[in-house]
Order: structure tokens, then C-alpha cells, then sequence
């Protein structure tokens, strides 16, 4: 009898450990949130440090390298960031609210340059990612057939990698990206130049990619893994963003939590590139809003209001850091390229 329920509560156990309940009670959100079953999963994971070294904890288990070479880019990161507060401070006055001793160009020479070394980045239809292969190589181990059920319990028809991409080329760059992820997927299920007939690509991707277009256009060539939407991204704080003078709709807009919740992608979205022509500059307070953070956030930067500092700092505290800035050339005035990769809050600790 007592061989009996010591076996049941073994089972309990483990039943509750898998799926991330840690208590005899379901917390009273359950079965509420958006955020797939497995992403929950590999949270509850996550936040063990056992048997993980530095690199893991500190990004959210998307970094897997030697703690000295971690505590060299955790060093460089720090020194930049402390160079940056110091710029801040003296090159304030180039932002002042009234434009009189604006100078953009000086404060761009000093401000918010790259303060992190991705040490895989690649650029993929014009857009900087850090460790694309790295992307596609997590999003894959969850959809391997040992635990194909944990994503299938949620939706078998999406998966747990989700791209969101919005202007500046977005075409060009989601066919380049799932290009990229096949190629990638070829090699590391066919190694060695093993035929991989009778695959079905849809399924061998590992990532959907989301394209929003607010102007109508249609997919020339549909494959697989691209979905298109008629809208684009309004900041909400701007709920008059694409009416026309009559206050008809003249281009479709839907906020980024609007969207994220009609397709169910909350904690989903491992890339979100946005070129939306100076909307940025209140777009990223959504970005931070969000219940689930995302990965890695791509914006070109339009102009250089008086508030510019106030994103940098705010993305920064949201623990995004910097690994990719590029300068456009323009003849509308500065339009930067910046690349954002989401860290844990473990990464700002500098005792380390």
C-alpha cells in the first residue's frame, strides 16, 4: 500500500514538474494566457540554474558558450554603457525641446553606438540578426517528435518561432530568411548530402514568417512559412494614424498587441522588424509593453527628435542591448539601421 501511493506521488511529481506547476494549485491565469504551452515549459526551465553555465542564464538559455568568453563580452558591454552615460550627460543639450541648439549629427557621432558583441551575426535581406542558426536551431528542438505534443496541445498549425516584418523591404527579407532557414534545416536533418525526398518544407521550417503591408500588396510567389496581413503598426498612442480627412479609413492600422492577440503569438515572436517612417519613436513603448518580450527587435531610425534619448535609455533598461548599428545614407536627413537582442536581467549585473 505504501509502495502504491509513494508511486503516485512520484508520477504527480514528475506530471507537474513537466508541464511547469510547481504548486498542488493552478495558479488562477491558467488556461487565460495566449503563451504556448511550451514556451511556459522552457521558462520554468530556464529559471534553474543548474547544470547551465553563465551565457545560458543571462539569455534566457539562447547563448550556450564558455563562462571566461562570456565574462569578456559582459565586461566589454559594461564599459561601453558606462561611456554611454557620460556622453548622455555631456551631448544633453543637443537635444533641447525647443530645436535651438539641436545638433543631430554630433549627437549620433557620440550617442548609443553598438554595445554588445554577437559573435554570430548575419544580415539576411538587408536586416543584422544575431545567430539566425541559433534561432532556427531552438525553434527545431521543439518541434522534434519527442515533444511535437507539447506544441500540439496549443496549436498544431503554428509554431512556437514567429518573425514579424514590416516595411523597409519586407518581401525581399522574409524570402531571404526562409531561404536561410531551409538551407539551414537541410543541413542539419540531411547531413552529408542525403536526399531529403518526400519532405514537406512546411514542415521542415522551423519558423513562420509574418509580413504586414497596410498598402494592399499581394504575395507574387506564396510558399511556405509566409503569411501575408493587410495592415501595418500604429503606435497606440496614435489611434488616428491612417485615417483620411473624412476620418474613413484610408490605410489599414492595427496596433502591435492588437495584432499579436487576433493571431495568437504571445510569446512567440523571436524577431519583429519594423521600418515604419518616424512611428519608432512611440512604436518601441508598445515593444516594452508586452506581457512576453521579444527576441530581437530591428527599427531603422527616422530623424532625431528631442526625445531620443528617452527610447535608448528605455530599451536599454527593458534589457535590450545594442549589436548592430549602420548608417544610411539618405538624402531625408539621419536614418540609422539598429539591432536590439532582449537579455536577462542577471546579464546587468556587473558583480560578477
Amino acid at each position: 500500500f505504501f509502495a502504491f501511493i509513494f508511486s503516485v506521488g512520484v508520477v504527480t511529481r514528475v506530471y507537474l514538474f513537466f508541464f511547469g506547476i510547481k504548486g498542488s494549485k493552478l495558479p488562477s491565469s491558467y488556461g487565460q494566457r495566449q503563451t504556448s504551452l511550451w514556451s511556459s515549459y522552457w521558462k520554468s526551465k530556464a529559471s534553474s540554474s543548474m547544470n547551465r553555465n553563465m551565457a545560458q542564464i543571462d539569455s534566457n538559455g539562447f547563448f550556450d558558450i564558455p563562462d571566461y568568453q562570456w565574462h569578456e563580452i559582459k565586461q566589454e558591454t559594461k564599459t561601453i554603457i558606462d561611456v554611454q552615460d557620460r556622453a548622455g550627460q555631456r551631448t544633453a543639450h543637443l537635444l533641447s525641446e525647443s530645436g535651438a541648439d539641436v545638433d543631430s549629427n554630433l549627437w549620433w557621432m557620440d550617442n548609443w553606438k553598438m554595445n554588445f558583441r554577437c559573435q554570430n551575426k548575419v544580415n539576411i535581406g538587408g536586416k543584422w540578426i544575431c545567430d539566425p542558426t541559433r534561432i532556427l536551431t531552438l525553434a527545431d528542438e521543439t518541434a522534434k517528435p519527442g515533444r511535437r505534443h507539447l506544441r500540439q496541445i496549443y496549436s498544431p498549425s503554428q509554431k512556437e518561432c514567429i518573425v514579424y516584418v514590416s516595411g523597409g523591404g519586407e518581401m525581399e527579407f522574409a524570402h531571404r530568411f526562409l531561404d536561410y532557414s531551409l538551407s539551414r534545416m537541410m543541413e542539419l536533418h540531411f547531413p552529408n548530402g542525403t536526399s531529403g525526398e518526400g519532405f514537406v518544407v512546411g514542415d521542415l521550417l522551423p519558423c513562420e514568417v509574418h509580413v504586414f503591408t497596410p498598402h494592399g500588396q499581394e504575395i507574387s510567389d506564396a510558399r511556405d512559412g509566409l503569411f501575408l496581413h493587410h495592415w501595418g503598426f500604429r503606435p497606440s498612442v496614435k489611434e488616428s494614424m491612417g485615417l483620411a480627412t473624412n476620418h474613413t479609413t484610408s490605410i489599414a492600422f492595427k496596433t502591435l498587441g492588437e495584432t499579436i492577440m487576433e493571431l495568437r503569438h504571445s510569446g512567440r515572436i523571436s524577431i519583429l522588424a519594423v521600418d515604419c517612417e518616424d512611428c519608432e519613436w512611440n512604436l518601441y513603448r508598445d515593444i516594452l509593453s508586452l506581457d512576453e518580450p521579444i527576441r530581437q527587435v530591428l527599427m531603422q531610425m527616422h530623424g532625431t527628435p528631442f526625445m531620443a534619448n528617452e527610447l535608448f535609455l528605455h530599451m536599454q533598461e527593458a534589457g535590450y542591448v545594442i549589436f548592430q548599428r549602420e548608417a544610411e545614407h539618405s538624402g531625408s536627413g539621419e536614418v540609422y539601421d539598429y539591432s536590439w537582442l532582449n537579455l536577462a536581467p542577471s546579464f546587468f549585473n556587473w558583480k560578477v
